[in-house]
């Protein structure tokens, strides 16, 4: 079973590196999608809110909304959706697996 904690760390590290070495604009969507869940995430365990989310990467939300609608990730929907309820912390740690195998498998076939 993968660790989707570590999987999007050590992805997130990768995308990171790549976003520094060549612009955010550069890099394909899948890893811009991973990029913005990093920020999501991070926010999220830091915190317990969505408020560095706006420091670090404003459009994070929208962008990874727009990114799985487009590529039909029911659980990285149903995540983010869930972002905006009372219950958001809790939900999004129970979706944050199904959320991330749609994305991590995205991102093995590019």
């Amino acid at each position: 079973m993968i660790d989707y904690e570590t999987w999007l760390l050590d992805t997130g590290d990768v995308v990171i590196q790549n976003k520094a070495a060549k612009g955010y604009d550069s890099l394909p969507s899948v890893e811009k999608a991973v990029y913005c869940l990093w920020v999501i995430d991070y926010a999220i365990r830091n915190s317990g809110t969505l408020e560095p989310v706006f420091e670090l990467h404003p459009t994070s939300l929208q962008e990874l909304s727009n990114f799985a609608a487009s590529e039909t990730f029911p659980a990285l929907q149903l995540l983010l959706e869930s972002l905006g309820s009372p219950e958001a912390e809790e939900k999004y740690y129970s979706l944050f697996s199904a959320a991330c195998s749609e994305l991590a498998t995205r991102y093995g076939h590019t």
